[in-house]
């Protein structure tokens, strides 16, 4: 091959060389995806609440990278197809936007409650012995049932015991799982908690969970104390997320209310009255 040839293959090939270590990602940068940066921050976003301790963040930062770059894939992926273009991607497209949004609302109105104070929560582990010095766990024996068709639940209503709950899903083929299981009082809102002890350790309580609907009844307690300086952070825990409730609940219905004003329904799509309810009418 001619010398001058093989010397301009070799720049041309040290260019490119070059070329790819200076497109290597750095600094801000976390990645490239076809040119495209996925910054540090974006990684950031995908931690969480893990980006708050450094240890943890380290750990699971290159998890969190991909995650960021497989979903930017799979969402190119769904722009080349066109997706995004249809009367339906339109829609998907929309309401992932508004509930973005929404999250960003909440966001902000958490940044704004004030923080709970020592003496706040020093004053509710006062008030409240039951969930901190006399503080007991509730044991349970429970079924959990991951769906229950409406009619199925309000013929569990008025039964009393495990047993016969279980043999009414029996009778439904209804799935379900039995199992111990167990309530701490600290984790309950104060009205739900009273509603569950008075059903004492003979009858069964029904409530919503987070894997479909529990039924359970209780067996005995715990013994499990809080003091000192565990209560203080348990009751600054507990304050925190009240507050916070509290106050997205409040601002997000004032909202609500005051767009009330400018909201036109369909009479096709408003509630039906039912004969009770024209019968009261009349």
């Amino acid at each position: 091959m001619n010398r001058s040839v093989v010397l301009l293959l070799s720049c041309v090939a040290l260019a490119a060389c070059n070329k790819n270590d200076s497109a290597k990602p750095e600094g801000q940068v976390a990645a490239t995806v076809d040119g495209k940066e996925v910054t540090a921050s974006e990684v950031r976003l995908e931690l969480g609440s893990l980006a708050g301790d450094a240890q943890a963040a380290a750990a699971q930062q290159p998890a969190a990278l991909r995650a960021v770059i497989n979903r930017k894939l799979l969402a190119d992926a769904a722009l080349e197809k066109g997706l995004d273009k249809s009367p339906e991607g339109a829609m998907v497209l929309q309401k992932a936007r508004e509930l973005a949004l929404i999250q960003l609302l909440q966001n902000s109105v958490v940044k704004s409650v004030p923080k709970v104070s020592a003496d706040q929560a020093s004053e509710y582990v006062r008030n409240n012995p039951n969930l901190f010095a006399q503080r007991r766990v509730i044991l349970l024996d429970q079924l959990q049932v991951p769906q229950v068709p409406p009619a199925v639940l309000e013929k569990m209503r008025p039964l009393k015991t495990i047993e016969e709950v279980a043999k009414l899903l029996d009778d439904n083929k209804i799935p379900y799982r039995r199992g111990s299981g167990a309530l701490d009082p600290l984790g309950l809102d104060p009205k739900a908690l009273k509603q569950i002890l008075a059903t004492g350790e003979s009858e069964v309580f029904v409530a919503p969970g987070p894997q479909g609907v529990q039924v359970a009844r209780i067996t005995g307690y715990r013994d499990a104390p809080l003091t000192g300086a565990e209560a203080q952070q348990a009751a600054m825990a507990v304050l925190s997320q009240q507050q916070v409730a509290g106050q997205v609940r409040q601002q997000f219905e004032g909202i609500i209310n005051a767009g009330q004003k400018n909201v036109k329904v369909n009479d096709a799509y408003k509630p039906k009255a039912t004969p009770l309810k024209q019968a009261l009418a009349n």
